[in-house]
């Protein structure tokens, strides 16, 4: 069975493709110090890395690396850093919080402001709260989006459709949705092939289940034939 990069989001695994375009697998580091700052680093809720995990070197940026021997390495105290997280998992700008603001709010004495200072002031505030709702929808529409997903993930786990490790190996994919295409006739992508080949193999009862109970509109297992990872 390959072996899949633990990040979110990513695909990769161990195959000719990738060791073409020569990117790297890396086990996580033995400390439990270490392995702990790589698991916050990947942002992935109640995720605990195992001593088989493993994360490409997609990860790191270049000077991460010690190619003095043959066989690469990842420095010591290094820790994975590019990722593509969707909106809801990225680190915002610092900016004041709403209790700041609002501290801010109560105890300026705007009385005594000119009036140039005390309109930009508010004009500040007004933006900063604007910022905050945006933030706060752009949140709620990725967990729904990502929820979505999940919950047709556990949904097969419950039912004992798929296991655990298969789980976790799709959810590289939790940013397709759930129907992968809206209409038929749609050619299918490279993602959602992926998804599809991945799911056929290892767990076909899974598959069957999301194609003709739910009539999640998957290829026919006839035409994967010529599909491959």
């Amino acid at each position: 069975m390959p072996d899949f990069c633990a990040a979110y989001g990513c695909c990769n695994h161990r195959c000719l493709e990738t060791r073409t375009r020569g990117i790297t697998f890396h086990l996580f580091p033995k400390s439990r110090e270490r392995r702990r700052k790589w698991e916050v680093a990947l942002r992935r809720d109640g995720f605990a890395a195992t001593d088989r995990t493993l994360i490409c070197s997609e990860h790191f940026k270049t000077e991460d690396f010690d190619r003095t021997g043959q066989t690469v390495r990842i420095k010591d105290g290094v820790v994975p850093s590019i990722f593509s997280f969707p909106a809801y998992l990225q680190r915002s700008v610092a900016i004041r919080s709403t209790t700041t603001s609002r501290q801010l709010e109560d105890n300026l004495p705007m009385d005594l402001m000119p009036d140039a200072i005390k309109a930009k002031l508010q004009q500040a505030l007004v933006r900063q709260r604007k910022l905050q709702r945006e933030k706060s929808n752009a949140l709620r529409r990725e967990k729904r989006a990502k929820n979505n997903m999940q919950a047709l993930l556990e949904e097969l786990k419950e039912k004992n459709l798929i296991n655990e490790e298969l789980k976790d190996r799709l959810e590289c994919y939790s940013d397709l949705p759930v129907h992968l295409l809206s209409r038929q006739g749609v050619e299918y992508t490279k993602a959602q092939r992926d998804f599809a080949l991945t799911l056929h193999l290892h767990g076909p009862k899974a598959y069957n289940y999301l194609r003709e109970t739910l009539h999640i509109h998957l290829p026919h297992p006839s035409s994967m034939q010529r599909y491959s990872i």
